[in-house]
């Protein structure tokens, strides 16, 4: 996306705030015309006053009057436009911030799985903070600036065009000067931000992964890794705010030279008498008035190509395709069984791939449970996502009750199915809280008879807080089972028709797997399940068997009549379980 594309697509989102933008724009100009208050009062006053033959004080009464008047109106209108805009900023910011949140939700969990986490924190902290910085800093100095420099060139060229004139003869110079370091600061810009996203990207690894980095001793290789990548953001920071400081001295030694001529030009024009000494201080402070704008104009257009390159990140992120919408007409799912068809299913996750699964046809019946078996990479993890869509399949169909799942409203199938993953993932916030996600509308009655279901209540009264205790980041605190078993009742709560169940025992002690199997004896029954099975007492508890291989049914029965088949179930029984 260039420059100019992400100024319009700006500019179509500000469209709500244009009422307060213009109102704020009014009280900006009003600010800096102020400005030219100062510049004629005093020259009035050299005049009429301190060089006039017969001093007149009643003038300078009410020139220092005018003055303190304009000041104080200038101070309050520079104060009104920069707290408007500000408003305006941070209200357009805000909902790019809640949109870019709302768009990462709804991501594809392939398109999700090609971004870094830290990249994507990168879009929230640091982009939309240069994009805040420069809407509630830059833009209202910028626009009271570029007013104060043309209504004082405007009136400089009444005063005297000729002498006025010489100071456009720069103006080329620093038109270039300007449009080169504007490149080079936005591509110095990305580059940032790049190396931004990967720090962040090494931050987050090492939080996420701080008991493995212990385990295996990595603290100075994980040391030496975020060092080389902040010595490489240091390099290319330290590029960039060479353009942008660079910039401004650039300009300011074109516009000195410009100063030193129109000094000398102008101390001339009063040597022979073409300019009285009021007119030519006048003259001067309108001057000093046109020179700081510039001074400052290449900080502000440098703050702000900043923030243009930061947006077209954000842009990035709020372009990328979110899961499939419901089809016009899509079938609402009530009163779900759970019968689940896989109708010759094929499924690569990218074009580039083999893929996982190839004619996978399989049938799981209402109230059914079904172990999935088979070597790692058989696609057994791809089969148990497609089923609440998470991915959708390149050919072939998925029926739910008869109705296939991609002519199925969204939000009445995920309704439908509950998950326990093999790492129970917890929110920070209350163990309550943790459940009730389950069902958001959940009294507390029914939070603890969940938890009571789930084998949890034990170890949740024997806290001080009881359902009140922080979890923690990501459920820290509690241990592996505890974890498992709130998101066992979690799943209770829900109350899915179809359950997914990736092997929830198979990394816990055998005290809480025995406390887990008892809460899922009483979760299971009546519901259709798909269990990613590691464990034998878990394959045996399945009605059916299906043994994966290549993405394809190789074996399907029960355990016993697999057994007795002495096939590719029977070899993988006797490799892990003899």
């Amino acid at each position: 996306m260039t420059a100019r594309e992400t100024l319009l697509r700006l500019a179509r989102d500000a469209r709500p705030y244009y009422a307060t933008l213009m109102l704020a724009i009014g009280l900006g100009t009003v600010g800096a015309l102020t400005n030219l208050v100062p510049a004629w009062g005093f020259g009035q006053i050299i005049n009429r006053v301190i060089t006039a033959a017969h001093p007149d004080l009643h003038s300078l009464y009410v020139m220092l009057f005018a003055i303190g008047v304009a000041l104080v109106a200038g101070a309050l209108a520079t104060y009104g436009q920069t707290y408007l805009m500000a408003w305006s900023g941070q209200h357009l910011i805000a909902r790019m911030r809640a949109r870019l949140f709302e768009r990462i939700l709804r991501l594809p969990l392939g398109e999700f799985a090609k971004w870094r986490p830290g990249d994507l924190i990168a879009r929230f902290n640091s982009d939309l903070q240069i994009m805040t910085d420069a809407v509630s800093i830059s833009l209202p100095q910028l626009i009271t600036n570029t007013v104060t420099f043309v209504s004082s060139f405007v009136v400089m060229m009444y005063m005297d065009w000729l002498l006025t004139c010489s100071l456009i003869l720069v103006a080329p110079l620093v038109s270039f000067a300007v449009s080169r370091f504007q490149g080079l600061i936005s591509a110095g810009t990305v580059r940032s931000q790049q190396r931004i996203a990967d720090l962040s990207a090494t931050l987050t690894e090492a939080l996420i992964g701080q008991r493995i980095i212990k385990a295996f001793g990595r603290e100075e290789y994980e040391s030496e890794r975020f060092g080389k990548r902040n010595d490489e953001y240091f390099g290319i920071y330290m590029k960039l705010t060479q353009f942008i400081q660079t910039q401004p001295l650039v300009l300011s030694v074109l516009m000195t030279s410009a100063i030193v001529a129109i000094i000398w030009l102008s101390t001339r024009e009063v040597v022979v008498h073409r300019l009285d000494v009021g007119h030519l201080f006048q003259y001067w402070v309108l001057l000093a008035n046109l020179i700081n704008p510039m001074n400052r104009f290449a900080a502000f257009v440098g703050e702000l190509s900043k923030a243009i390159v930061g947006a077209g990140r954000v842009y990035e992120v709020l372009d990328l395709p979110v899961e499939r919408a419901d089809k016009p007409g899509a079938a609402r799912l009530q009163n779900v069984q759970g019968q689940i068809a896989f109708q010759h299913v094929r499924f690569a996750y990218s074009p580039e791939e083999p893929p996982v699964l190839e004619d996978f046809t399989a049938t799981v019946e209402a109230g059914e449970i079904v172990a999935l078996v088979g070597p790692s990479g058989a696609g057994k993890t791809t089969i148990v996502n497609l089923v609440p869509r998470f991915y959708e399949p390149q050919s072939g169909r998925i029926m739910l009750d008869g109705v296939d799942i991609s002519d199925a409203r969204l939000a009445d199938l995920r309704a439908a199915i509950g998950i326990v993953p093999q790492e129970a993932q917890l929110f920070r916030g209350s163990i309550a809280d943790n459940i009730r996600y389950g069902r958001l509308e959940a009294t507390d009655e029914e939070v603890r008879s969940a938890a009571r279901e789930a084998n949890a209540e034990e170890f949740i009264l024997g806290f001080p807080e009881g359902y009140e205790t922080e979890v923690g980041e990501r459920g820290l605190r509690l241990s592996g089972g505890q974890r498992q078993r709130i998101a066992i009742a979690r799943a209770i709560l829900r109350d899915p028709r179809i359950l997914i169940l990736d092997e929830a025992t198979s990394a816990l002690d055998s005290h809480s797997e025995v406390l887990i199997e008892q809460a899922l004896d009483r979760l299971l029954p009546g519901r259709t399940t798909l269990i990613i099975a590691h464990r034998l007492s878990t394959i045996r508890r399945a009605h059916t068997i299906l043994y994966i291989e290549a993405g394809r049914v190789v074996e399907m029965g029960s355990h016993e009549t697999l057994l007795a088949k002495g096939g590719a179930y029977a070899r993988l029984h006797a490799t892990q379980f003899a």
